[in-house]
C-alpha cells in the first residue's frame, strides 16, 4: 500500500512540473506565424473621430477637409504621419518644357520616370519633381494618367485616370500605411480622389473607403513607362519633354468647379 502511495505521489509531482513548464516556457508566436503583423504602439489615435453614426478621418485644419471612413478597410494602427490633404500639392495641369530650357543641370545617373509617347512627345518625371508633388494628373496620347511616387515606399506607378464613367484627379491625403504582407511593410502613401473624396491605397491598387471602396486601380501599360536614368533617355531620345519646375496649384477651392462628372459605378 506504501509502494503504491510513493507511485501516485511521484506520478502527481511529474504531472505538475510538466504543467509548469508548459506554463512558464516562452512562446515565439512571431515563429510560428511569421506573417502576423502587430500593431505597434502609437499613443492616441485622435485623427480618428465619430460624429452622428459615422467615422471620420481628419484631412485638415477645417472640419469641410476630413475624410469619411465609415466603409473604410483599413485598420487604424497602421495609419501614420496626418500632415493634412495637399501637404505635397498633387498637379492637376502639369507643365513640360524642352531639356534646352530646363533651368537644373541633370546628371545622366540620375533617376527618371519616362512614359513613352508613341505618337506624341514622350515625358520625363525628375525625382525631384516627383519628391516635390508626389502626385501628378496627367494625360498621354488623350488618355488621362496619374503619375506617382511615394519616397517612403520607393514605390513609383502610372495608372488610367478613367473610373466609372469619369475622370479622375487624385491628391495626397497626407497619410501613411503599412500591412506587413505589402511591400516587404514599407509605409506607402494614401490618396484621395477629388470627385468622390474616396480614399486609396496604391500599394494594393484598390479605393480603400467612399464610394470607391474596392474599386481596383488599372496600371497603365508596363511597356509605355519605366523608370530608367537621365543619360539613357539623354541617348535614346530626342523629342522629349520634361515636367516644368516650380508649379503650383490652387487649392482654395476653384479646382472643384472643374469637376463635373458623375461617377456612377452601379
Amino acid at each position: 500500500m506504501r509502494n503504491i502511495l510513493i507511485i501516485f505521489i511521484s506520478l502527481l509531482f511529474f504531472t505538475c512540473q510538466k504543467e509548469d513548464i508548459a506554463i512558464n516556457s516562452p512562446v515565439n508566436e512571431t515563429d510560428e506565424h511569421p506573417n502576423i503583423c502587430y500593431v505597434p504602439e502609437q499613443g492616441d489615435r485622435n485623427f480618428v473621430y465619430y460624429d452622428n453614426g459615422e467615422r471620420w478621418l481628419i484631412g485638415g485644419n477645417a472640419e469641410e477637409e476630413d475624410f469619411n471612413i465609415t466603409n473604410w478597410t483599413l485598420e487604424e494602427g497602421y495609419i501614420k504621419y496626418g500632415l493634412g490633404r495637399e501637404t505635397f500639392k498633387a498637379l492637376t495641369e502639369p507643365k513640360f518644357i524642352s531639356k534646352e530650357a530646363y533651368p537644373h543641370t541633370i546628371q545622366p545617373d540620375e533617376k527618371v520616370l519616362v512614359v513613352y509617347g508613341g505618337l506624341s512627345e514622350t515625358k520625363v518625371y525628375t525625382i525631384d519633381m516627383l519628391e516635390a508633388h508626389e502626385v501628378i494628373n496627367d494625360e498621354i496620347n488623350g488618355e488621362p494618367i496619374v503619375v506617382m511616387y511615394c519616397p517612403l515606399a520607393d514605390f513609383f506607378a502610372v495608372y488610367h485616370r478613367e473610373y466609372c464613367g469619369a475622370v479622375l484627379t487624385f491628391g495626397v491625403s497626407g497619410y501613411t500605411y503599412y500591412q506587413c504582407d505589402v511591400q516587404e511593410g514599407k509605409d506607402g502613401f494614401i490618396l484621395w480622389d477629388r470627385n468622390t473624396e474616396s480614399l486609396w491605397w496604391p500599394l494594393i491598387h484598390k479605393g480603400v473607403s467612399g464610394k470607391m471602396l474596392d474599386q481596383s486601380m488599372t496600371p497603365y501599360h508596363s511597356a509605355k513607362w519605366e523608370v530608367t536614368t537621365y543619360g539613357q533617355i539623354a541617348q535614346g531620345f530626342s523629342d522629349f519633354v520634361l515636367l516644368k519646375p516650380g508649379q503650383d496649384i490652387d487649392f482654395e477651392g476653384a479646382w472643384r468647379a472643374s469637376l463635373s462628372q458623375e461617377v456612377d459605378c452601379n
